[in-house]
């Protein structure tokens, strides 16, 4: 019969607490004296010295018990493992002017606004709402560390100072960011994890090596030998190909490509060489059309498509669809359809744009660049790789490199009762910059 395996348990010396190690005194006291010492009440002297000496007890049993704790803790500073204090949550917020106020209001760096619980955020830098404008945004972030700032949209309304024609200020989108002191658990592992690191064999290896050299943003993915195949021989000298790069696909800085080459060259089996790729980004737009009940939602209309942007950025991005991994519009269909504003989706386009490169570039002005486009007739048409807008429609990716970011949603929403639609445009203005957009 195999062997059966189970997890080490916790050391626990005595799982008594006071009120437990008082009872039991008190009862060992009775039997002992054979019912002649009975008065446990809180007047009686006999209480008091039980539950001194309890007392005493639970506090040696209280450092006793830490005690293998204490034991880790030493072992992981030992390894040089470093315990992560957290990290504050970030989120932008929007001030608005009092109704009829028309002189130029200035919000001071350092002002802090709060959630109705108490929670303060603390406004980094100025904000101006000129003349002629109604409201302005700023970047706020969190007095603490910890989740517990990662506050649901709208959240943020309070302002902790009297500040002359400011009315109201919110958060249109959830706080981000916020993460609690690390625990000596998740220590544990990245302990067990560093050992591990002394020799690279499995893909998980160079993986986990790579996240702990690699800025924290980036695309991981080790080739299998199968995968190698379908990529260009002359990029692939090494045994083993590692494709990595940021969160937008770029090649990541040399001092960091470097620094991984030398960490792997120090742990590979001997005879093996290492190739490093960059992961390429397909940039992506899309179009969806809803209708929405106007006699239930008539207010609010750009929260909402901003709640529909926001699904389709995280669900179009590298750290939802893996290198190599396909788009399912089904998916992405069901996904909007279960939001509540949403009666019936009208129309779905997902279009994967082609980036211009090299020859195709016909003139400094081409219309809609970097993108591959034609102006016919004085409109700018788009040449894209493909396009999704059916329910049965899939795209199956097959470059093992590859995946995939949101550059623009168009969000059109349609009052079922006139018909009448309101578009909204969200450009992934960080991705765009990259792209020279």
């Amino acid at each position: 019969m195999a062997d059966i395996y189970v997890p080490i348990l916790p050391l626990q010396l005595d799982p008594r607490n006071t009120p437990a190690l008082v009872r039991d005194m008190q009862t060992k006291i009775f039997l002992a004296s054979q019912g002649q010492l009975n008065d446990f009440s809180p007047a009686s002297p006999l209480s008091a010295l039980v539950e001194g000496q309890a007392y005493a007890q639970s506090e040696l049993l209280y450092y006793l018990n830490a005690l293998p704790e204490a034991y880790t803790l030493q072992w992981l500073r030992q390894l040089g493992i470093q315990r992560s204090i957290g990290a504050k949550a970030a989120a932008e917020v929007t001030f608005t002017k009092t109704s009829g106020f028309t002189r130029t209001v200035i919000i001071p760096a350092g002002t802090i606004v709060s959630t109705a619980n108490r929670l303060n955020f603390v406004l980094k830098n100025e904000v101006k709402i000129g003349d002629s404008l109604n409201s302005a945004s700023g970047i706020v972030s969190a007095e603490k560390w910890g989740t517990a700032y990662n506050v649901p949209a709208l959240s943020i309304e309070k302002i902790n100072v009297n500040i002359l024609g400011l009315n109201s200020v919110t958060n249109n989108a959830a706080a981000q960011g916020g993460k609690d002191l690390e625990s000596i658990e998740t220590m544990k592992s990245k302990a067990f994890s560093l050992l591990r690191r002394r020799g690279l064999i499995s893909a998980e290896d160079y993986e986990n090596e790579l996240r702990i050299l690699a800025p924290d943003a980036s695309i991981i993915k080790v080739l299998t030998y199968e995968e190698m195949l379908n990529i260009n021989s002359e990029s692939t000298s090494g045994i083993v190909v590692v494709c990595v790069g940021d969160q937008d696909g770029k090649e990541l800085q040399q001092s960091i490509r470097q620094d991984i080459v030398k960490a792997f060259n120090k742990k590979v089996p001997l005879g093996t060489s290492v190739s490093l790729m960059s992961p390429t980004i397909t940039p992506i737009e899309t179009s969806v059309s809803i209708e929405y009940d106007d006699s239930e939602y008539s207010g609010g209309l750009g929260f909402y498509a901003s709640q529909i942007n926001t699904l389709l950025t995280d669900r179009l991005n590298p750290q939802t669809i893996d290198l190599g991994g396909g788009i399912d519009y089904q998916e992405v269909f069901n996904e909007i359809y279960e939001l509540d504003v949403v009666n019936k989706i009208k129309s779905l386009s997902i279009k994967l744009l082609q980036i211009v490169e090299g020859n195709d570039v016909q003139t400094p002005a081409d219309c809609n660049f970097p993108f591959l486009s034609e102006e016919i007739d004085g409109i700018c048409v788009d040449t894209p790789e493909a396009v999704l807008d059916s329910i049965d429609a899939s795209f199956v990716n097959t470059n093992p490199i590859r995946s995939f970011r949101v550059y623009k949603n168009i969000i059109s929403l349609i009052a079922s009762s006139t018909q009448s639609p309101i578009t909204f445009t969200f450009i992934n203005e960080d991705y765009a910059e990259v792209l020279g957009a």
